[in-house]
């Protein structure tokens, strides 16, 4: 079941980490009321609801939708990845409930990721400038591009004049 809004009685309780994972763990993690999503409070790696909840496990920074769900769920496959399932296409990637999570093939993870929404987000190029209407195009394959890049691209390819 995804992070819908709709009331389900979850085999899983925040509680059950404490067996797996100090209690710090599950102290980081607030019931959503209304949809029953496990939302993370502590450590993200971007801002605010854009960025996905970190913790240190294992002796290495990782994802905590994937902790949980191997702590709680089981291993994840080679090759596949986990998802926060939701059929009407919202992401909440602060929820960490197993029972809102998905194990699927990366090819198929890719397939579902909503490219378009994601990069119409950005503001600035990889470079930091700005995405305004006078510096930016998009090219033949429909990708918005930086003007003040292309333009330093060009230039740097030039070979100098002889004198």
């Amino acid at each position: 079941m995804a992070c819908t809004g709709v009331q389900r009685r979850s085999k899983h309780e925040p509680g059950g980490l404490q067996a797996g994972r100090p209690r710090r763990m599950a102290s980081k993690i607030e019931v959503d009321p209304e949809t029953g999503c496990w939302l993370w409070t502590g450590s993200c790696n971007g801002k605010g609801q854009s960025g996905y909840g970190q913790v240190s496990y294992e002796g290495k920074t990782q994802l905590v939708h994937r902790v949980v769900f191997r702590m709680l769920v089981g291993e994840i496959p080679e090759g596949f990845q986990v998802r926060h399932a939701d059929p009407w296409g919202r992401h909440f990637t602060l929820c960490c409930k197993p029972d809102h999570l998905e194990v699927v093939p990366k090819k198929e993870a890719l397939r579902r990721r909503d490219w378009e929404s994601a990069r119409a987000r950005r503001t600035h190029c990889p470079h930091g400038h700005a995405y305004t209407p006078e510096n930016s195009y998009l090219d033949p394959r429909g990708f918005r591009q930086c003007r003040t890049c292309r333009a330093e691209r060009v230039r740097s390819r030039r070979v100098p004049r002889a004198v």
